[in-house]
């Protein structure tokens, strides 16, 4: 299988730009240059692109980590690379879902720093669910002091994964909203089409695949192998889809186990925010 195919087939899409909006307002101590300075920033990772080497980790215990099908290179703005490290290297319940893209994000990040001005961080978070288990964080640069003037603006990326239609999440209950919001983000993080075509492809493209089934088998303790022997990844979906879909209900119910929804979902997007200071 292609270079290209591999990106495809393990959902490394680069995501669109992005658009700014300053979140914070200026403390009175402050010149207006300061705050100033955390939106241009912003700005800068919107419209800055970069071509970003990088390798994928082999599966454990796998013979290929000499296969140049690993070798890879991102292109995009810092904005949709810093967007895009976030989902391919989604938690749940605070673990790794795979290690195998951990050298992308490492990657980026460090093209990020390598862009940022002084007293500078930038904070990326995709959290689909408020409080849910799925979801990643991470930061670019230090912390400012406890004393600073800090100043913020926040950029929204696209993180692949689609958002819900108002027709499935007016008036619903959160089961319902739970099952809309699962099959979204299992089709998001494993899309079926590219994971068939995969399986029926060469090492390492399968490998990884399968790898990554299995791990979210292992997270929702549910068993897609049977399904993923005979390349049936939308059957191996539904199966992911329905386990996840009990833990986010869970999420959206308000107190009491009531059918009143206390959450907004974030599934399509990442926030990504430079926060800047004074010294």
């Amino acid at each position: 299988m292609t270079s290209a195919a591999l990106d495809a087939c393990l959902c490394l899409l680069l995501l669109s730009a992005a658009a700014v909006t300053v979140t914070s307002a200026p403390t009175p101590e402050a010149g207006p240059g300061d705050a100033n300075r955390a939106d241009a920033v912003a700005e800068t990772l919107a419209a800055t692109t970069a071509e970003v080497p990088y390798r994928l980790r082999p599966v454990p215990g796998s013979a290929g980590d000499d296969n140049p099908e690993l070798r890879r290179v991102a292109h995009g703005t810092l904005v949709s690379l810093l967007a895009d490290a976030a989902v391919r290297t989604v938690h749940v319940d605070g673990e790794a879902l795979t290690g195998t893209s951990e050298g992308f994000a490492a990657a980026v990040r460090e093209t990020v720093a390598e862009q940022l001005p002084p007293r500078t961080r930038v904070e990326v978070t995709w959290e689909p669910v408020p409080g849910g288990d799925v979801g990643r964080a991470f930061a670019v640069g230090p912390s400012p002091p406890p004393d600073a003037d800090v100043y913020a603006a926040t950029v929204f990326a696209p993180s692949g994964v689609d958002g819900l239609t108002d027709r499935e999440t007016a008036n619903q209950s959160p089961d319902a909203i739970g099952r809309a919001a699962a099959e979204s983000l299992v089709a998001g993080l494993l899309p079926p089409e590219k994971g068939r075509l995969a399986l029926a492809g060469d090492p390492p493209v399968d490998d990884l695949v399968r790898h990554r089934y299995q791990r979210v088998d292992e997270q929702y303790g549910v068993d897609t192998d049977e399904a993923i022997d005979r390349g049936a990844t939308h059957a191996a979906n539904r199966l992911i889809a329905a386990a996840m879909a009990d833990r986010i209900a869970a999420d959206l119910r308000g107190p009491g186990d009531s059918d009143e929804v206390t959450v907004r979902l974030e599934l399509e997007t990442v926030e990504i925010s430079v926060r800047t200071w004074s010294p």
